[in-house]
């Protein structure tokens, strides 16, 4: 346990030291959230593979292949779709202009009402969203240093790693600003990077049987399925092929084209063509590193034969029982560094879309910004733990969908705005459109148990016909 307990503390230490290093390149705003735009486009790469990839990835892909198959590379393929579409039509309109902000974009478009409330809804997205999952995040941390020995209960050692990683992430991000957060990024990723390897070659060497054995029974049980390609019409057909490329498109365009946080990686880079390389070649090593921890998922089963177990805590059980000191330090360094990238991306870019779209750069720095949201961030992940079982089931579900409820119709603002029509309403009642479509997207999501990967197309098509009905209706008046 000392080993393992040595590890992460000088893991904080070494974030702490980025975070301090780069303190002194933050005088002005734009080197405060961009960099002054002269980070190299391969570490805003890994830096926006590190932000997008939680705890919950790394803990939680495994357990796909594990109790299923490889279907969900269907959606990460969706994903590349997704990409390549906003590196080639959205993307060049973020570089026409000198916005640091993407919803500056459709503020020139359209207004200010429809700038701040995107703006507004991607702060409350992103409080409840990322709140719950750093609350998510903390139970197998705390799982994980309760089998490292520490002598506490659950909760008490889930609320102690969720400060304990706040509070550095704060620190850090708060000091160093963009750059700090983006070079810790790239360590972060690395250390989870070298974690998943890791773990997959201990499994290898741990078999009881020759891998090439284990691959035979994976594929005579199926288990290395892809594509599914029957439509069930009173099944879950989230994974059928057409839906799980559109859907997975979907949430591509909407997560790295129109928000703020994964979008400030992109734009932050010195040209377009750079731009464009960071948003396909990430979707690229996003692909790879499914496939890598889809692997992980597979050898645990073999691993495991015949012993009944939660899927989602397989990968934290291999972790705590076979993995030896002072590596099991280093794995749980991994899981904290894809918790804390997310984090310090989400602290960041709050930060920046109040200074920029609200104004509040007049009357607050941008150290003073970030500050006010960590700490807000940091009590929303807190919620759970003080709410009784029903509601806590209840806000956990809402924390984690929430963005699919949100990106169909932000997806049309913004195609809207690249379209440059001319809108039939005042961008006051544009963005009460807005509103309605997320609003109606909740009700058709949770009344009709619509699949996941279909939510984002809905919302994205409410908009859509919300404003066309409104032209038609106009123009017959």
């Amino acid at each position: 346990m000392f080993w393992d307990l040595l590890v992460l503390v000088f893991y904080f230490v070494i974030v702490f030291y980025f975070g301090f290093h780069f303190a002194k390149n933050n005088q002005k705003e734009e080197d405060f959230y961009l960099a002054k735009k002269e980070i190299h486009w391969i570490f805003l790469l890994l830096s926006l593979v590190a932000t997008e990839t939680s705890s919950l990835t790394f803990l939680s892909i495994p357990s796909l292949s594990f109790k299923g198959d490889y279907r969900f590379l269907e959606i990460a393929l969706g994903y590349l779709i997704g990409r390549t579409i906003v590196a080639f039509y959205l993307l060049p309109s973020y570089f026409s202009g000198n916005t640091i902000s993407v919803y500056e974009y459709v503020g020139n478009r359209f207004g200010k009402s429809p700038q701040k409330t995107l703006s507004l809804v991607f702060t409350i997205s992103r409080l409840l969203g990322d709140g719950i999952r750093l609350y998510v995040s903390s139970l197998p941390i705390a799982f994980l240093l309760e089998r490292m020995g520490l002598n506490l209960s659950p909760e008490i050692l889930g609320m102690v790693a969720l400060t304990t990683l706040s509070i550095v992430t704060i620190i850090y991000s708060v000091v160093g600003g963009f750059r700090a957060i983006v070079f810790t990024d790239v360590l972060q990723w690395v250390i989870y990077i070298f974690g998943g390897i890791f773990a997959l070659g201990l499994l290898i060497n741990k078999l009881e049987i020759p891998l090439g054995e284990g691959i035979s029974i994976l594929k005579t049980t199926q288990k290395f399925n892809l594509f599914v390609f029957d439509y069930l019409p009173s099944g879950d057909n989230s994974y059928f092929i057409l839906f799980a490329l559109i859907g997975g498109a979907f949430i591509s365009i909407g997560s790295h084209g129109t928000d703020l946080m994964l979008v400030q990686r992109v734009i932050a880079t010195k040209n377009l063509a750079s731009g464009q390389k960071i948003l396909i070649g990430s979707g690229i090593v996003v692909l790879l590193q499914f496939i890598l921890f889809l692997w992980i998922g597979s050898l645990l089963y073999l691993f495991y034969s015949g012993q009944t177990m939660a899927p989602d805590k397989v990968f934290s059980r291999f972790i705590v029982e076979e993995v030896p000191s002072p590596l099991l330090g280093i794995l749980v360094a991994a899981i904290l560094a894809s918790a804390m990238s997310t984090l310090s991306s989400t602290i960041n870019s709050l930060s920046l879309t109040w200074a920029r779209d609200w104004g509040m750069d007049q009357w607050f720095s941008p150290r003073t910004l970030s500050l006010f949201f960590g700490l807000t961030l940091f009590v929303s992940s807190f919620i759970p733990y003080f709410l009784i079982q029903t509601w806590e089931k209840g806000i956990l579900e809402v924390g984690l969908t929430i963005f699919s409820y949100t990106l169909g119709p932000s997806i049309a603002v913004f195609f809207l705005a690249k379209l440059k029509a001319e809108l039939p309403v005042s961008g006051l009642v544009f963005s009460a459109f807005f509103l309605t479509s997320i609003l109606s997207t909740v009700a058709i999501g949770l009344g009709f148990q619509i699949s996941f990967t279909l939510l984002i197309p809905i919302g994205f098509g409410i908009q859509i016909f919300l404003v066309q009905i409104s032209r038609l209706t106009l123009k017959k008046n």
